[in-house]
């Protein structure tokens, strides 16, 4: 090869050569930047509030019934529940101020369990504001006791099950841990 074309020649062979590998750089700079980014796992806990509460009943007498009947004592109910829960919180590291994806379990009075479903919105690394549905167990009659109806019994009241209800939730949660 004459040595005027020389010069040209690895000027473009060095050229082509940075071309490629400044690509190259490029998708190993973008795989490690995917590699930081994605899905996380967060583990939280904090208090709630949820409207899953127990109706109260009571017997009590009614116009015109000369025995007592079961009747229900909202003044009486609760109007809110309070409680501590530890959520799962699945949220993407270029969106980390929400998380789409917020799963808890928590224990109310008498050790029975709720779970939540729902969303929340994180406020920097550690603490977050969540909000969705609880599942839960709540007090029901037991069965052959209607509400208005006179009983036979009058401990009727004393051995209340439970059966599954739904209702709104809120709380505020700490971060104690992430997989990334």
């Amino acid at each position: 090869m004459p040595t005027n074309l020389r010069r040209p020649v690895l000027q473009v062979l060095c050229i082509v050569f940075l071309f490629l590998v400044g690509n190259a750089s490029s998708a190993l700079a973008a795989q490690a930047s995917a590699e930081q980014s994605g899905w996380d796992l967060a583990l939280t806990g904090g208090f709630v509030a949820s409207g899953l509460t127990d109706p109260v009943w009571a017997l009590g007498t009614v116009a015109g019934s000369p025995t007592r009947v079961v009747i229900r004592a909202k003044d009486q109910e609760s109007d809110v529940l309070l409680g501590a829960a530890l959520f799962l919180q699945v949220h993407h590291t270029h969106v980390p101020w929400i998380a789409p994806l917020s799963f808890g379990v928590g224990l109310r009075d008498s050790g029975r369990a709720v779970f939540y479903f729902g969303s929340a919105l994180r406020m920097g690394p550690h603490a977050s504001f969540t909000g969705g549905v609880a599942v839960g167990p709540i007090a029901a009659l037991p069965a052959g006791v209607v509400e208005g109806r006179a009983v036979a019994d009058t401990n009727a009241l004393s051995n209340l099950i439970t059966r599954t209800s739904h209702s709104w939730f809120t709380g505020v949660t700490y971060t104690f841990a992430t997989i990334r």
